[in-house]
């Protein structure tokens, strides 16, 4: 039978089978790791009330009191966070990861046959990715190089990257869209100008002082204009 909160029965904070559980644990019920809080409470605040003889540590047990009981009120069933390392391990199946044989995760000429189906490249801008990536790289065996300096390996690796795509075959697709950056998509927002700026604004400028927003030179008039009248023209004969 699962523990009750403890202001539902008391008692069960210093029952045999419970007294000893002061350590909150993952495997605990939200009933049962408040309980345990609370009884940490109580062992620690009489403990230092008996070597210090203050008896503002025993203010300690009714403010845990109130808090354990606003606790449970408030998530009755727990809160789950959510871990960003669960959710990148659980990630790491969808992709393709690095190995020795291929730290950039980049499609091989054998894939294209004999893997076909392969994942994606993982996202090398992830932490993990990262350092899976350094590892592969110091574990192949086929290059002449020192792979514990890191100024030599840093230097190895800089010739060889990720491809935007390691599909088979290749998401060229996606690619575009990406490149696009939904510009062909319906514009929602409640400025009409905003396609048109987004587009000057992340289209192709001209740079100030570049030849193309230079004023071109044959558009003026060369030459000196006459300061007297002009000659008359000589009657045809």
């Amino acid at each position: 039978m699962p523990e009750q909160i403890w202001f539902k029965d008391p008692m069960i904070l210093f029952q045999a089978d419970t007294w000893t559980k002061f350590v909150p644990t993952k495997d605990m019920t939200t009933a049962e790791a408040l309980n345990a809080v609370l009884r940490f409470s109580i062992y620690f605040s009489l403990m230092l009330f008996v070597a210090t003889s203050v008896s503002g540590y025993i203010m300690a047990i009714p403010i845990m009191m109130v808090s354990t009981m606003l606790l449970y009120n408030l998530f009755p069933n727990g809160k789950t966070i959510e871990s960003f390392i669960a959710s990148e391990s659980k990630a790491s199946s969808e992709y393709t990861m690095p190995t020795k044989a291929n730290p950039f995760m980049n499609v091989l000429l054998t894939e294209i046959t004999d893997n076909p189906d392969r994942a994606d490249a993982a996202p090398t801008n992830r932490r993990d990715v990262k350092q899976e990536v350094y590892k592969s790289f110091q574990a192949t065996s086929d290059i002449y190089m020192d792979t514990t300096d890191l100024f030599d390996q840093a230097q190895a690796m800089r010739t060889f990257h990720t491809m935007q795509s390691a599909k088979v075959p290749n998401d060229l697709d996606g690619f575009k869209k990406w490149l696009a950056k939904d510009l062909d998509a319906p514009d929602y927002s409640s400025a009409p100008p905003a396609r048109h700026g987004k587009m000057l604004s992340e289209g192709y400028v001209a740079a100030k002082g570049s030849i193309r927003s230079l004023p071109n030179s044959t558009d003026k008039k060369l030459g000196t204009v006459p300061t007297g009248p002009l000659p008359a023209k000589r009657l045809a004969k």
